[in-house]
């Protein structure tokens, strides 16, 4: 067997990596989002907050979508 004959697709390696760290912002917003509803929440119970919160949500989702969104345009 030759020694190069198992080669690594590195495509594949960078698309994980890709996604992976593509996910690791939009992770620590949705947590910090969910932490200042939770805490504004608890402070006001009144308050009807989680309609903006929601939409916050959607729109650090959206990063999420787009980095798994942009593995599919690598070759």
């Amino acid at each position: 067997m030759h020694l190069f004959a198992a080669a690594i697709n590195t495509a594949i390696i960078g698309k994980g990596l890709m996604i992976g760290g593509g996910f690791i912002g939009p992770s620590i917003g949705m947590g910090v989002v969910g932490g200042s509803y939770l805490q504004a929440t608890g402070r006001n119970p009144e308050s009807k907050l989680l309609g903006q919160a929601l939409v916050f949500v959607a729109i650090i989702e959206l990063y999420a979508l787009l980095a798994f969104a942009s593995v599919f345009f690598i070759k």
